[in-house]
């Protein structure tokens, strides 16, 4: 035998038949024998291929048949019996090519025959079989060409010519087929420019477009290659619709140059940088110069501080912070000054924000920078208001005492003193109101600048405001060396002001405190500096006084008055108290000044010269003054109604109530309220007074004068008075001074002076009176001179109310008997 390989599967029988049958066949050298007890035993994944089974013709050989057909289906079997068979049994169960082996018939030849047989049938049904898969596949490649959406065609790789299309070619350019084939297929596509983005250029194997009828151009990407076709070798072209394609790539350019816009256009500037922190993008507030901007392109922070010569730290801070922004991978955020070459300084808050390349599989930076510039100023000016001071660029109150704190709790010398000075400038008020505030405001910055010059770097000199200074001097030697240095403040702070055209002397007055002696706090020793200021100031200014114990007593009787006094207006222990004037031409009360007095529940009587000016420093002296003017009008009315001759009662008015904007209003109200006569009352006030704020005054007095209220200035001749504002004010009267009247009938300089006063009033058409007259000389001499009103003791203390009527009726009734 000479048979091919196959695979024989043979079901075992207990006979001879089968022993021999066996024999033979395992006596061809090329096939493969394996025997079952049963074919139904065999396993369907075991079995090879050219397999041919041999099974035995008994009860379950339908079963057998049906396993056959059901599990190898493509393998052929011979039916294996003893007995010759019938037609019909071999028409039942044997193969359809009724291959079957009988013992009596059977011989080697007809064992060849069969096999060889079953082996034609198996490589006639593998040829079959193969037949169809190459048929199905000419069938699924048909398919594909022809249901396929992108445009397919075959050309003919010698003329160029189509020789077949598909339908989506006829869809698309719009031709029958019979047109499309035989053309060129250069005719359908027309030459194009390539302009693709970047990021697509590496997906296109040939970017082309196809030409429709109608002319339309549709962008494609295509590809080609050599096939056989018909036993012809064909180019198969593939034209792939990239419209879409080339629309989005559109609108992602279109994006990016919307977005780039926008990055370009803030305010903010906007870097990128890659993984190795190297700038893959700027916009042109991160950098205006275009070139350094091309330039920077895969540059690091290091590299650009090089470029732009900026400081080492410049790059050292922004990789520190770019580093804890990839390892931490969170959104970094710092400020950063820059200061470029030209000493511009910009603050910028940048923040560092990592993102994930999902293309790359590395991190990107953005880097966003804020200009706060303006922000940081604003913080450092409110910070600089906040411990300096404005006008003078000198320390403010705050700084000084934080200065002063840390001055005390470093101090640990017991040979050195700390020296506090509180200062003023004497008469600031007057010179800020008759020269105006800008050139007191320049006053006070070229006093600052004086004081710098003379101060030491551990020194700390303050505004306090207004017109107070003061200045903390550290490790002093001693008491002498703390004088030394006021007395040179004092000296130059008496040279002249050079002022707008004119110049200007002025003088201070200042308190000094040292530590430890006089206090162990800041707070304790400013109180202390304060204190021996105004004690200053009441020795006759321009000097300096240092702080000592009877000044804290003379601080707590000052406190003490203030606290009693604000309780005496409440409780009633103010009393009037009433002067009479005497006119010595009719030798009759022609007026009389109203004095107030304090009898105190504990002390008694409180002299005016202790509680007037504590009322005037604490303000009090203002509601003082509204109680008086009420009660010397309610005592005006009373008199009237008891039939006491008619005269006008003077009462003294503050500089503090003329500063108040409704006090000549608040005056004509009370007058009304009682229905007096306003002839009968005189408000009297001092030069100095006037001139605290001469421009109210002269308003107020115009008022009151225009309803018939007479002004009287008092103690005339030892103030700073302008004859200017004494002449706008329109005063009625003036009240010599008592200083020029005590030794009027002794000195010869006192008479000059009150008849240059007394002239010059009458010079003005305004009457005149003199105070503190004592003694018929001096009522004689100034009679003589033309003053023909006198008040004093020559005639009456001030006297209670009750007691004053009394008087006035007693001396008027005593002058008619004369």
């Amino acid at each position: 035998m000479s048979l091919k390989q196959i695979t024989i599967y043979i079901e075992e029988f207990d006979h001879d038949f089968y022993n021999r049958i066996l024999r033979d066949i395992t006596n061809i050298e090329t096939c493969n024998v394996h025997s079952f007890h049963s074919i139904l035993d065999i396993k369907p994944g075991s079995i090879n291929e050219s397999a041919v089974f041999l099974f035995w013709n008994d009860p379950k050989v339908l079963e057998k048949q049906k396993f056959i057909f059901e599990q190898f289906p493509e393998s052929p079997y011979i039916l294996l019996s003893i007995d010759p068979l019938t037609p019909t049994e071999l028409a039942r169960a044997a193969h359809p090519t009724y291959l079957h082996l009988a013992e009596k018939t059977y011989s080697v030849g007809i064992l060849d025959l069969v096999l060889n047989f079953a082996e034609r049938l198996i490589e006639d049904m593998n040829r079959s079989i193969a037949y169809d898969e190459i048929r199905e596949k000419v069938i699924v490649l048909q398919n594909v060409f022809e249901e396929s959406l992108d445009v397919l065609m075959q050309i003919d790789p010698n003329t160029k010519q189509i020789i077949n299309a598909n339908k989506q070619a006829v869809v698309v350019l719009e031709y029958p087929l019979e047109e499309i084939v035989g053309k060129e297929f250069s005719f359908f596509m027309p030459p194009v420019e390539v302009d693709e983005d970047e990021e697509f250029q590496g997906n296109l194997i040939e970017s082309t477009a196809l030409r429709t009828k109608s002319g339309h151009l549709i962008p494609t990407e295509s590809s080609f290659r050599l096939f056989p076709v018909n036993g012809k070798m064909a180019i198969w072209a593939t034209f792939r619709d990239i419209t879409e394609r080339k629309r989005s790539q559109e609108q992602v350019k279109n994006q990016k140059a919307f977005y780039e816009f926008i990055l370009d256009n803030l305010d903010s500037d906007i870097a990128v940088l890659n993984s190795n922190f190297q700038y893959e993008y700027t916009n042109p507030v991160f950098l205006s110069n275009k070139d350094i901007r091309k330039w920077l392109y895969k540059k690091t922070d290091l590299e650009l501080a090089e470029k732009l010569d900026l400081p080492s730290d410049f790059h050292e801070k922004r990789k520190k912070y770019l580093e804890i922004a990839a390892k931490e991978n969170q959104i970094v955020e710092f400020e950063e000054l820059i200061q470029d070459s030209n000493d511009k300084v910009t603050y910028l808050l940048r923040k560092y924000i990592p993102i994930d390349d999902t293309e790359t599989d590395q991190k990107r930076f953005i880097s966003f920078g804020v200009d706060i510039t303006e922000r940081k100023l604003s913080e450092e000016r409110i910070t600089y208001l906040a411990y300096y001071d404005a006008l003078t660029g000198l320390s403010n109150r705050t700084l000084f005492i934080d200065h002063a704190n840390q001055a005390l709790k470093n101090h640990k010398s017991t040979e050195t003193l700390l020296a506090f000075y509180f200062f003023d400038i004497d008469n600031f008020k007057f010179i800020n109101d008759s020269l105006g505030h800008t050139k007191g405001d320049i006053l006070l910055q070229m006093v600052g600048a004086r004081l710098k010059r003379v101060m030491t770097e551990v020194d700390t000199v303050a505004r306090f405001g207004g017109d107070e200074f003061a200045i903390l001097k550290v490790d002093v030697a001693n008491k002498s060396a703390a004088a030394e240095f006021a007395q040179k403040i004092l000296d130059i702070l008496s040279q002249p002001f050079h002022i707008m055209g004119r110049d200007l002397f002025t003088t201070i007055s200042m308190g000094i405190a040292l530590s430890p002696n006089d206090g162990v706090s800041s707070s304790e020793l400013l109180k202390n500096a304060d204190m021996a200021m105004y004690k200053a100031k009441e020795l006759g200014r321009n000097n300096y006084k240092f702080y000592t114990n009877e000044l804290i007593l003379r601080s707590e009787k000052r406190l003490y008055i203030e606290n009693s006094l604000r309780k005496a207006i409440q409780n009633e222990e103010l009393l009037l108290f009433f002067q009479p004037k005497i006119s010595t031409l009719t030798n009759k009360v022609c007026g009389a000044e109203a004095l107030i007095r304090w009898k105190h529940p504990e002390r008694g009587w409180v002299p005016p010269i202790e509680f007037i000016p504590v009322a005037e420093d604490s303000g009090i002296i203002e509601r003082i003054g509204d109680w008086v003017l009420e009660e010397a009008c309610r005592l005006k009315k009373q008199w009237k109604e008891q039939n006491l001759p008619t005269f006008p009662v003077s009462i003294n008015v503050s500089g503090k109530q003329l500063a108040r904007a409704n006090w000549s209003h608040r005056v004509q109200s009370t007058i009304l309220q009682y229905n007096i006569v306003p002839e009968e009352i005189e408000l009297e006030l001092t030069e100095s007074s006037i001139m605290e704020n001469p421009e109210k005054s002269i308003e107020a007095f115009e008022y009151l004068s225009g309803l018939g209220i007479k002004v009287s200035i008092d103690d005339f001749g030892t103030g700073y008075s302008s004859l200017s504002y004494l002449k706008k004010i329109n005063a009625d009267v003036l009240k010599i001074d008592r200083s020029f009247v005590i030794d009027l009938e002794l000195n010869e300089d006192d008479r000059a002076i009150c008849k240059a006063i007394i002239n010059m009033a009458h010079s003005l058409g305004m009457e005149v009176i003199a105070e503190g007259v004592e003694n018929p000389a001096q009522r004689d001499l100034l009679h003589d001179l033309g003053c023909h009103m006198i008040q004093g003791y020559l005639y009456s203390k001030p006297l209670p109310a009750d007691e004053f009527v009394v008087f006035v009726r007693n001396f008027n009734e005593s002058t008619k008997t004369k």
